[in-house]
């Protein structure tokens, strides 16, 4: 028996999937505000994903 139900893993999903498009990394490659470039952070994003990855392999694997 599950611990969460796969309404929870559709919910966590969804929010993973949302966070994912909301995190940038700030470098600063000057001393002015325009020096400051906004980028994704990769290794988060592969940390996400794989998270992500795991959430969907768990769902469908529950899914009766």
């Amino acid at each position: 028996m599950s611990l969460i139900s796969q309404k929870d893993r559709e919910l966590a999903i969804e929010a993973l999937e949302y966070y994912k498009t909301q995190i940038p990394l700030t470098i600063t490659i000057g001393e002015l505000v325009s020096d400051t470039v906004i980028k994704q952070d990769e290794q988060k994003m592969m940390e996400l994903n794989a998270l992500i990855n795991w959430i969907k392999l768990e769902y469908f694997k529950n899914e009766n």
